[in-house]
């Protein structure tokens, strides 16, 4: 007998500047900046453990082929977090601190055009209740200087038996 799996999507959890349901604020993110957002409770309980992460940027300035944005994610406990790097959207103390978080993946830049959306995404497992989404813009250009324009969005993967095979 074997069983035939199944995955479903649970609720996109989107971090941007506003109007999302956390902040994150990537506009403008400076070269050479590591940016972490606010914290997401995923509350007491079962919780969701895989999430699939998008991101999406845009650049202000002609940005270097093959240059890259990085995102790790920085889970926690609800007293210590990885990277100590708090839990309010803000930037990290020291990208040095970005060691003791988990690398999610790197946007390679592949375009030097403006007011184009990069996207990449990644696959994250989070086994504990908070985590923070961290952008580091391991570029030499700031990304967008427009509100919205880049974000990120963390999106639970739900494992499904089916009918039998």
């Amino acid at each position: 007998m074997t069983v035939d799996l199944k995955t479903t999507r649970g609720t996109p959890i989107v971090w941007s500047d506003s109007g999302a349901d956390l902040v994150m604020t990537l506009n403008n993110l400076a070269a050479g900046v590591a940016r972490i957002g606010a914290q997401k409770d995923l509350g007491v309980g079962a919780t969701d453990e895989t999430f699939t992460v998008r991101l999406t940027v845009q650049f202000e300035t002609a940005p270097v082929i093959g240059e890259t944005v990085d995102v790790y994610v920085s889970t926690s406990d609800g007293t210590e977090e990885d990277g100590q790097e708090g839990v309010a959207d803000a930037n990290l103390g020291t990208v040095e601190s970005l060691k003791n978080m988990i690398l999610v993946r790197s946007l390679v830049v592949t375009s030097t055009d403006l007011d184009h959306d990069m996207t990449v995404s990644g696959v994250a497992r989070i086994t504990t209740r908070y985590f923070s989404p961290v952008v580091y813009n391991n570029t030499a250009d700031n990304l967008k200087a427009t509100a919205n324009v880049s974000e990120i969005t963390f999106t639970p993967v739900i494992p499904q038996s089916a009918d039998e095979v």
